[in-house]
């Protein structure tokens, strides 16, 4: 997967972005911000309203969404792996934290 996929925003996920390309990036920062301790109430209910808006809005197969939920646990285990011992403090500090405001901004929206 394309490395700038995963720089975009989750609020374009309106802009065109293939849905399953989209419910991709969903579940990578619900990863990500699980990895960096970042999960809250919000962030999780965030998560669930994008996720079904997507799933609905693309009319993803239960196929499609774990594969989607695959490909996403994969890269964010991936990118957690190669920060290396201690690493992944710059990575949760900017990343983590951009994908945990992100699925709460959908939360408060809702």
């Amino acid at each position: 997967m394309a490395g700038w996929l995963f720089l975009t925003p989750i609020l374009c996920v309106s802009t065109g972005l293939h849905k399953f390309e989209a419910l991709v990036k969903v579940v990578y920062d619900l990863e990500v911000a699980a990895y960096c301790g970042l999960t809250s109430d919000d962030v999780i209910q965030g998560y669930r309203v994008v996720h079904a808006q997507i799933v609905q809005d693309g009319g993803l197969s239960d196929g499609e969404v774990d594969q989607a939920r695959s490909e996403a646990w994969q890269a964010a285990h991936a990118e957690w792996q190669n920060r290396g011992l201690g690493g992944f403090r710059a990575w949760c500090a900017v990343e983590g934290h951009i994908a945990a405001e992100s699925l709460r901004a959908h939360a408060q929206s809702h």
